[in-house]
C-alpha cells in the first residue's frame, strides 16, 4: 500500500502530459524455475539495431519491463550465478503491442547457453484497444498508393469518401470514419506527439509521405486513457537511425501510357468527358541514418517527393507536388533518454476543386500553396520504478487557396474580376470565380508523462499511469469573395428564368483555442486477469482576438451601410467550454494462461473535440451576408437599381439585424451547455493460430448522445424559437407525383442559442467484425476482416421545429457528406465491408502481392429543390424513405503486385516491382445527379479511375 500512496503522490506534484498515441511498445516478462517460482536478481540484458545496450534486474516477483522501445528486431539475455544463461533472439516489436514473456531458467554448474527464438506474440493479453499496426512490410509492399488515406482503407472497419487508384487522390486529403465515430474526433499523432489541426478536426496538417515512416499505428476503440475522444487515432512514427549505417531508397513511376481503356456509359461520353486518371506521377526519395556516438546519439534523415498529375473527368489536370522531410536526433545516457526532430510536408497545387470537376469551371478551382513544419522532442527518465517522459509539439501551420480566374486588387484588398455564378439545377455547379481563403493555423503541444510500478500491492501487480496535457492553438483565417457576391442562378439552361444576389462581405477569423487534461490509470494484473481502470479529464475553450473587418462595397461605393460597413471587434475570451469526465474500464482474460485464448471487454466513455467551434459561434466577423432577389435586365451584369434596398425582402446571415454593429456575438450558449458524449462498450474474443496468427470476433456498440442543437433566439424578447413558430406552409409536388408538407415560419429569429439535444436525439452504431490476421513470417502475411454493422439516427418529434422531411432523417442510416477536399456529395456509410490484403513470397526472391477491396455502395439522397419564403433554398425528400434506401452500386476493387528482390552484399538489397491497380479495370460509379426531376437526374458525375500499371524500385542498405 505504501508504493499506491507513493504514486498518487507523484501524481499530485507533477505537472505532466500524455499524448493520446504511443510511438514505442513494451516488454514485460517474468523469470521463473521449472516449479513457476520467481527469481529474483536476474541480469537483464536487451539489445537492438537502433537502440543501445538497456539492462535491468528482475524484481523480488521475478518481474522486469523494458518500456517505451521503438518498433524493430530485439535480443534479451538473462544471465544469473547458478544458472544456464538464456538468450531470447529476434523478438519482433510493433509500435504500441506489447509482448509479454515467460522465461524459465534452469540451474547449472556448468557455464552454457540456451538460446531460444523470440516470438512476436499473435495475441496482447493485456490491451483490449482495437486497431491495427500498418507494418513496414505493408507500407512498402503491398500495392497500395502508398499515402496515409490508401493505408487507412487497409483498416478493418473504415470507411473512405474516395477511392484511389494508383494514387490519383494522393494530392488530396480524404474524409474517413472508422467504427462509427465522428470525424471530428480523429487525433492524428507523429511519434505520439498531437499535431492534430484545430481548425479542421480530422485533417492533416500536413501530407505525411508514407515512405519515410516505418509503422503506422491506428486505433478505433476503446482507446487508451491518454486519448481524449473515442475516434480514431492516427500515429505515424519516423524511423531512427541505429548503430549501422543504414538506410533506403525508393523511387515509383505511372504513366497514361500504362493505363487500360474503359467502356463508358453514354451519361458520360455524351457530355465530351472521358475517364479520369493518371497523366504522369512520380514517388521518390531517401532514408538515412546512423551513429553519431555509438550506443549513446543517432541521427536520421528523410526526403521525399510526390510529382502527380492526374486526369480529371472532364479531361482537364489536376497538378500537385508534395515534398517532404524530417531530421530526427534520439540519444541514451544511462537511464536518460529522448530525441528531437524537425519535419515539414508541404504541398504545391495546381487546379483543386471544391466540389468535383464535373461541377465546376476550371476559373473556380484553386491553386494551393502550404502548409508548414513540425518540431518534436522528448526526454524521458527512469528512476526505479518511476518512468518520467516530458514532450512537446509545435506546428507551424497554414495554407492558402488562390482561385484560377481572378487576383486581389492590393489597393483595395478585394478580390476583384470574375464573378462567382452559382446554379441550382439541373444539377449544383460553379462557374466564373470562386472565393479566396488563407489561413495561419499554429499549435502547442507540451508534456511529462508517468509511469509507477508497484509489485505485489493487493494480490496483484500494477502499471499506474497519470499526466496532465497542456494544448495552445491561434487560427487567423482570411476569406474573400469575387466583387463580394455571389450570383446565384436558378437554372444553367436558362440563366434569366430566376436569380438573387448573395452580397457577402469579406471575412476574417481570427481566435484561440485551449486544452488542458489530467488523467490517472491502473493496469493491474490478477494472474490471468488484467484490469485497467482509469479516469481522465478535459477541459477545452476559446477566445477571440482583436480585428477589424471591411465592410461592403459595390463598384467601390459602400452598400448595405445601415448592416454591413466596417466592423471593429474586441478581444475577449469565451465563457463557455467543454467539461468532460471520462471513465475507462477494460478487462481481459486469458483463459488458459498461454496467450492463446483471450476475452476482452471494454467499457469507456469519451468527449468530444471543440476546436475552434466555441470560439467560432461567437465570432462576428465572418463571411456576413445578405441575400436578395436579382432583377437582372438580361444582361448578366450586375447593375445599380436591380435589387431591393427594402430590408423585408432580404435573408440575413451571420448578421443580427436587431444590431448588426454589435461588437459581441447576439448569439448566446445556454448556460449548461457541454461536449457531445459519446459512449462505448466493445467485446471480443482473440484466439492465437500460431506464433503470428491469430483470429478475433469483435462486437461493438456505440452511443452518441448530448448532440449539439442550435435554436432561433429573439433578442429582443429573451424568447427562444419553438413549434409554436412553425406551421405547414404548403404541400410541395414531386414530379413522381408524391407529395409532402414543407414548414415555414411566423418569425425569423435574430440570433442562435446553442444548447444540447435531450436523450431522444442520438447515434447508434452497432457491428459485427471478424478479423483474421498474420505477421510476415515463414514466407508468407495475410490481413482479412468482415465487418456488418448498422449505424443509424434517431430524432425526437419534441425536439425538432421544422418538421420538413423529419420522418426522411429520422432512423435513417448516418452517412457523413464529404466536403472541403475536392468533393461534395459523396455519403459515406456501407453496412457491409470486407478486406483482404496478403504477400506470398516464392522462391528465388520474388513476392506477390495483393489488396482486395469491397463493401456496400454509398448512400444516394435524391432530393428536388423547394424555396421556402423567408428560410431559403431547401432541398426536399419523397415520402416513403429514409436516408439510406438508396445506394451506389456495390464497389469492388482488386490490386495486384510482383516484387523481385536481389542481394547485393550483406546488408544491401534491391527489390523491383511492378502493382497493378483496379487490375479488372472497374468502371463502378460513385457519384450520380441526386437531384430529382431534370433531364440530367441520374447522370454520372464520378467513376473509378481505369486500371494502370506502376512499376518502382527499393533499395535498402
Amino acid at each position: 500500500m505504501k508504493k499506491l500512496l507513493t504514486a498518487f503522490a507523484v501524481f499530485a506534484l507533477l505537472s505532466s502530459v500524455a499524448f493520446a498515441q504511443t510511438a514505442t511498445a513494451d516488454i514485460y516478462g517474468t523469470v521463473v524455475l521449472p516449479d513457476g517460482s520467481a527469481i529474483p536478481g536476474v541480469a537483464v540484458t536487451l539489445t537492438g539495431d537502433n537502440i543501445g545496450q538497456k539492462t535491468t534486474v528482475t524484481s523480488e516477483e521475478g518481474n522486469f519491463r523494458f518500456l517505451r522501445l521503438p518498433p524493430g528486431t530485439y535480443q534479451l539475455k538473462f544471465e544469473l550465478e547458478g544458472f544456464r544463461t538464456v538468450i531470447n533472439k529476434g523478438i519482433r516489436l510493433y509500435v504500441g503491442k506489447n509482448k509479454n514473456l515467460n522465461i524459465v531458467m534452469e540451474t547449472s554448474q556448468i557455464r552454457e547457453e540456451i538460446v531460444i527464438t523470440g516470438k512476436t506474440g499473435a495475441v496482447d493479453v493485456r490491451k483490449t484497444t482495437v486497431g491495427v499496426n500498418i507494418t513496414k512490410e505493408m507500407l512498402t509492399s503491398l500495392p497500395t498508393a502508398r499515402n496515409p488515406w490508401t493505408i487507412l482503407n487497409l483498416v478493418p472497419g473504415m470507411m473512405l469518401d474516395r477511392e484511389d487508384v494508383g494514387g490519383n487522390e494522393s494530392g488530396q486529403q480524404s474524409s474517413f470514419y472508422g467504427l462509427g465515430a465522428s470525424d471530428d474526433d480523429t487525433t492524428w499523432n507523429v511519434d505520439g506527439a498531437n499535431i492534430t489541426d484545430p481548425s479542421a478536426i480530422g485533417a492533416a496538417p500536413g501530407y505525411l509521405n508514407t515512405n519515410s515512416y516505418e509503422e503506422m499505428q491506428v486505433t478505433l476503440g476503446s482507446n487508451d486513457i491518454t486519448a481524449q475522444t473515442g475516434g480514431t487515432q492516427l500515429n505515424f512514427v519516423s524511423k531512427r537511425g541505429g548503430n549501422r549505417y543504414s538506410g533506403d531508397f525508393h523511387l515509383y513511376v505511372e504513366d497514361e501510357a500504362w493505363e487500360m481503356t474503359q467502356d463508358l456509359p453514354e451519361s458520360i461520353t455524351d457530355r465530351g468527358w472521358g475517364s479520369p486518371g493518371i497523366q504522369r506521377l512520380y514517388q521518390y526519395g531517401v532514408n538515412f541514418g546512423g551513429p553519431i556516438i555509438k550506443d549513446k546519439l543517432w541521427f536520421f534523415g528523410s526526403y521525399g517527393i510526390q510529382d502527380i498529375h492526374s486526369r480529371t473527368i472532364v479531361q482537364t489536370e489536376d497538378s500537385t507536388w508534395l515534398e517532404g522531410k524530417y531530421l530526427k536526433l534520439d540519444f541514451q545516457f544511462g537511464n536518460t533518454s529522448g530525441h528531437v526532430q524537425y519535419s515539414a510536408d508541404t504541398k504545391k497545387k495546381w487546379g483543386r476543386t471544391a466540389i468535383g470537376a464535373a461541377s465546376q469551371d476550371p476559373g473556380t478551382t484553386w491553386d494551393q500553396n502550404g502548409p508548414g513544419a513540425v518540431f518534436l522532442g522528448s526526454l524521458q527518465q527512469v528512476m526505479g520504478n518511476l518512468m518520467l517522459n516530458v514532450k512537446f509539439a509545435y506546428t507551424d501551420g497554414g495554407f492558402s487557396l488562390d482561385p484560377k480566374a481572378n487576383e486581389i486588387n492590393p489597393a483595395t484588398g478585394h478580390q476583384e474580376g470574375t464573378d462567382w455564378y452559382y446554379y441550382q439545377t439541373p444539377s449544383l455547379y460553379w462557374g466564373g470565380s470562386t472565393y479566396y481563403y488563407t489561413t495561419n493555423r499554429n499549435s502547442l503541444n507540451l508534456s511529462l508523462d508517468g509511469n509507477y510500478f508497484a509489485e505485489g500491492v493487493l494480490g496483484g501487480d500494477h502499471e499506474i499511469r497519470f499526466g496532465v496535457d497542456y494544448y495552445t492553438a491561434t487560427t487567423t483565417s482570411q476569406t474573400l469573395y469575387p466583387n463580394q457576391r455571389i450570383l446565384m442562378v436558378w437554372d444553367k439552361s436558362d440563366p434569366n428564368l430566376y436569380k438573387e444576389l448573395w452580397w457577402v462581405a469579406d471575412g476574417l477569423f481570427d481566435v484561440g483555442f485551449k486544452r488542458m487534461s489530467f488523467y490517472l490509470s491502473d493496469t493491474a494484473t490478477f494472474g490471468k486477469l488484467t484490469a485497467n481502470v482509469g479516469v481522465r479529464y478535459d477541459k477545452e475553450s476559446g477566445s477571440h482576438n482583436a480585428t477589424t473587418a471591411p465592410g461592403l462595397t459595390f463598384n467601390g461605393t459602400p452598400i448595405f451601410s445601415s448592416y454591413l460597413g466596417d466592423l471593429a471587434v474586441p478581444g475577449r475570451d469565451i465563457d463557455t467550454s467543454f467539461n468532460v469526465i471520462s471513465p475507462r474500464i477494460s478487462l481481459t482474460y486469458d483463459i488458459n494462461g498461454d496467450g492463446k485464448n483471450v476475452v476482452k471487454a471494454s467499457f469507456a466513455r469519451y468527449g468530444s473535440q471543440s476546436g475552434n467551434n466555441l470560439a467560432a459561434f461567437l465570432w462576428t466577423v465572418g463571411p456576413r451576408e445578405i441575400d436578395v432577389f436579382w432583377a437582372d435586365d438580361g444582361d448578366s451584369v450586375v447593375e445599380w437599381g436591380e435589387w431591393s434596398e427594402d430590408p423585408a425582402d432580404w435573408l440575413w446571415w451571420n448578421i443580427d439585424e436587431l444590431d448588426p454593429y454589435a461588437t459581441e456575438s447576439s448569439n448566446v450558449f445556454d448556460p449548461d451547455f457541454n461536449s457531445p458524449i459519446l459512449n462505448e462498450l466493445t467485446l471480443s474474443f482473440e484466439k492465437a493460430l500460431g506464433d503470428d496468427v491469430a483470429l478475433a470476433v469483435n462486437a461493438y456498440y456505440k452511443k452518441r448522445t448530448n448532440l449539439q442543437w442550435t435554436k432561433g433566439l429573439f433578442t429582443d424578447t429573451g424568447a427562444l424559437d419553438s413549434k409554436d413558430n412553425w406551421y405547414v406552409g404548403g404541400t410541395y409536388t414531386f414530379a413522381s407525383g408524391k407529395t409532402s408538407d414543407y414548414y415555414l415560419r411566423y418569425a425569423r429569429p435574430n440570433a442562435s442559442y446553442r444548447t444540447n439535444h435531450g436523450s431522444g436525439n442520438y447515434t447508434e452504431y452497432k457491428a459485427l467484425q471478424l478479423v483474421f490476421s498474420k505477421k510476415l513470417a515463414n514466407g508468407w502475411m495475410l490481413d482479412a476482416s468482415f465487418t456488418y454493422s448498422d449505424w443509424t439516427s434517431k430524432s425526437d418529434v419534441a425536439e425538432t421545429y421544422d418538421m420538413t422531411n423529419f420522418d426522411y432523417w429520422e432512423g435513417g442510416v448516418v452517412a457523413p457528406e464529404s466536403g472541403g477536399s475536392g468533393i461534395t456529395g459523396i455519403y459515406v456509410n456501407a453496412r457491409w465491408q470486407f478486406k483482404l490484403s496478403g504477400l506470398y513470397q516464392l522462391p528465388w526472391g520474388i513476392n506477390v502481392t495483393g489488396v482486395l477491396q469491397a463493401r456496400e455502395g454509398y448512400v444516394i439522397p435524391y432530393y428536388e429543390q423547394v424555396y421556402r419564403p423567408g428560410i431559403g433554398w431547401t432541398e426536399m425528400y419523397e415520402p416513403d424513405k429514409k436516408f439510406g434506401d438508396d445506394r451506389l452500386p456495390t464497389f469492388w476493387m482488386l490490386n495486384l503486385g510482383l516484387e523481385k528482390s536481389f542481394k547485393v552484399s550483406d546488408t544491401t538489397t534491391a527489390t523491383l516491382f511492378v502493382d497493378g491497380y483496379n487490375i479488372t479495370n472497374n468502371a463502378i460509379t460513385m457519384k450520380v445527379n441526386a437531384r430529382l426531376g431534370t433531364s440530367t437526374t441520374d447522370d454520372i458525375l464520378r467513376v473509378l479511375n481505369p486500371g494502370v500499371f506502376q512499376f518502382g524500385v527499393r533499395v535498402s542498405f
